[in-house]
Parts: C-alpha cells; structure tokens; sequence
C-alpha cells in the first residue's frame, strides 16, 4: 500500500470515528448532495446546482489546502490528492449551534422563507457539530503535510458565495403577498414607464414626460423602505440617473448634463418631505427637457457640435474663428462653411446673439453694472457692446433693463 493511501486510511478513520462527512471522489462531482448533505438541491432548491459546484471544485488548485465558509456557517475542507485527479472534501460541519436564537438570526440575516424554517432546523441537526475548530484544522495541516511536504502546501481561507446568491437574487423583489402575478406586471409596468419617460424628454416633450410621472407615481412606485422620505428621495435619485442617460441620448454634451445632475444630487439630499419629493421630480423633468430642448446637438456634425458646445459654455473666451480653427485643427474656411450650412447663421454671428442673449439674462437678473455685464459676455468694449446690443434688440442695455421688454424675455424663458 502506498503511504498516501496509509494517510489517508488514517485520517479517514479518525474522521469516521468522530461522525464527520468526508468523501473522495474524482472530477466532477457526481452528485451534488456529496457536497452538503442535500442543503442546497433539496431544501432550498438551487437550479444547476451541479454546474455551479463543479465550476468552484475545478479551480482548486493542487498543493494548496482550503478552508471553506459559507452562508449559512457550514465549514468545509477541500484539497487535491498529489499526483492524481481525486479531491479529498471533509464537511459539511459547523463550529457553533445552530438552535435557539442563533437559527433565528441567521434566518433573519439570509432573509429565509418561513416555510424553509422548518427543514433548515431538521438540517442542522444533522450537521456534525465541533465546538473548536482546531481539532480539524490541525488534522488536516497534519495530512498536507504528509502529502506535499512541510513546505510545499499553502493554506487558503475561502467562501463560495456563488452558490448562494439565490437567498438575496429576490430578497429586494418588490413582492404582494398571495398576488406574485400582480407584483410581476407592476414592475413590467414600472420599467415601461420609465422607457416612456426617457423618450419624451430625450425630445424635449415636457407635458409627456409630466404625464407619465403622474401614471407611474400613483400606480406603480411601491414603498420598499421603513422610511417614506429616504425612499422617496431614492426614487429622486434613479430618476436623475435615467434623465442624465436621456439627455444623452439627445445629443447634449456631457458637460451640460453634468451640471444640472450634480445640481440635483445636491437638491435631493436637502428634501425634508414627501411632499418636497413630488414637486423635485417635476423640477427635475422640466429642467431635463428644457436642457436638452436648449442643447440637444444630435443633428450637427461632431465640429459643429464641438462649436457649439464651447460657446455654451463660456461665452467670454476667445470664441473667433481664427481660435476654433486652431483648437479643432481644421482649416478656417471649412469650419464657417460648415457650421453656417448646419446652424443657419455664420458662426460671428451666432456667438453675438449668444453673448447679447446671456447680457439680457444678467440685466434682468442681476444688478451688476452693463460695463462688467459685459466683459462677463466676452466683450471689453462698453461702447461696441451698446452697438451690438441695440442693434440685435433694437434696444440700449440700460433701456432694456428699465422696459417692459424685460417682461417679455421672462415670459419667453419658460418656452
């Protein structure tokens, strides 16, 4: 008899006398039961067990020994046989009692079904139960030992959380008791909403977007938390998130979108009530299709897009040009025929009628003096800034901040 075989025989004896499972058998596993005494296959169901347990088995490495927890605190022990295709499993077995009230926070911790309880208890009572972990441990450092040399082996602590992801793949499912079927279409329902809804603001469509808030408030937004508000102020939180993908979708750089979400992060974290929630996603909506009826780029070239965006976003820089030619590293003539052909004005033009419309937008807004309105729209001329302004207008700086034309560029921003 070889010495592995002696070793063997010998801890499998001392094994057997203490009531501890151990098996050795070659690859793959034949029978998932082998593995845990039926846990997963028979009570709590597991689908292709099998695959999934000799996916883990295959990857053991030789020479290495492993320690295994899982879950549901069963220990296990695993190394390959030298010089072979065998694996040597010992387990399952657990390190404490599983009774009283330890039962009862585990299955509170792994969310199990009450109708599982009952066989679970039945299993634990007839997994092996050691009180120390050393006596195992030290048996089978002692077996890797005589196997690979005192040298040659490493020790690996490991989980096999794979096979347990069942017990939290439906623990967030929003279920109705006694109507799963119920729960099934409102979450169908929940999802086509929300593809409704990026739709209508990816066109800029406010009054859709509104509507299907309304259906999908009173319908199909289940309470999932203890706390209303922190709910509610989640589902403010995944609507940004969707709104941010619809913007893109649009065509509105990225710059734009980020802006206005990471102002709505801010928002959402300073809602104090359910109802400050409501009036937020309308907020939010509005405010999405407005960006993306403002800058939604989709239709341009990438040049053209490029353009437009820097002018949108700092209308007192270098916007010549001479200056995006250079940035863009495209010849000067191609860009001003490109983007006249594309926007319908020369880009000269477009940049004043951005810069006299952001102005208009300070004098309204702000108290600030037209001569630093406008250096903050790129003009440094008070005098060429008049010019430019009365000429798009057809009215003085100052005179439109004391006019009634002040009323109607109001009344025109809420389009």
């Amino acid at each position: 008899m070889k010495d592995t075989d002696v070793i063997l025989d010998f801890v499998e004896e001392l094994l057997t006398n203490n009531c501890l499972p151990f098996h050795h058998f070659k690859l793959p596993c034949p029978d998932a039961v082998l593995f845990d005494q039926g846990l997963r296959r028979d009570i709590l169901h597991v689908g292709e067990l099998e695959s999934s347990i000799n996916q883990f088995l295959l990857e053991l490495k030789p020479k290495k020994l492993y320690f295994l927890k899982d879950e549901y605190l069963c220990s296990y022990i695993f190394l390959r046989l030298p010089d072979s295709e065998e694996l040597f499993a010992c387990g399952p077995v657990t390190f404490e009692q599983m009774q009283g009230d330890r039962l009862t926070r585990l299955f509170e911790d792994l969310k199990i079904p009450d109708e599982l309880h009952g066989a679970l208890q039945d299993y634990y009572l007839d997994v092996a139960y050691i009180a120390t972990p050393l006596i195992l441990t030290s048996l089978f450092t002692l077996l890797a030992q005589r196997l690979f040399g005192a040298e040659e082996y490493e020790v690996v602590e490991t989980t096999f959380h794979e096979l347990d992801q069942w017990s939290e793949f439906y623990q967030n499912y929003f279920r109705i008791e006694d109507q799963p079927f119920l729960s099934i279409q409102m979450i169908e329902s929940r999802y086509q909403a929300e593809a409704e809804m990026i739709s209508a603001v990816q066109k800029g469509n406010e009054k859709k977007a509104l509507d299907v808030l309304t259906r999908q408030a009173t319908h199909i937004m289940p309470e999932r938390l203890s706390s209303r508000l922190r709910d509610q102020m989640d589902y403010c939180i995944t609507l940004n998130t969707l709104l941010r993908k619809a913007a893109e979708m649009a065509g509105v750089h990225p710059i734009h979108i980020d802006s206005l979400s990471n102002q709505n992060v801010k928002a959402i974290e300073t809602l104090s009530s359910v109802e400050q929630c409501n009036a937020f996603r309308r907020e939010c909506i509005q405010s999405y299709c407005r960006l993306v009826r403002r800058y939604t780029l989709g239709n341009y070239s990438t040049l053209t897009q490029k353009v437009l965006t820097y002018i949108s976003t700092d209308l007192s820089a270098d916007l010549s040009l001479k200056n995006f030619s250079d940035l863009l590293s495209v010849n000067a003539s191609y860009l001003s025929t490109l983007f006249k052909k594309e926007v319908g004005v020369p880009l000269t033009e477009y940049v004043n009628r951005s810069r006299i419309r952001h102005a208009q937008g300070l004098l309204i807004g702000t108290d600030l003096p037209i001569k630093t309105i406008a250096q903050q729209c790129g003009i440094a001329d008070i005098y060429y800034f008049s010019r430019l302004f009365k000429r798009i207008t057809g009215t003085t700086p100052k005179a439109f901040r004391e006019s009634k034309n002040t009323r109607k560029y109001q009344a025109s921003l809420g389009n």
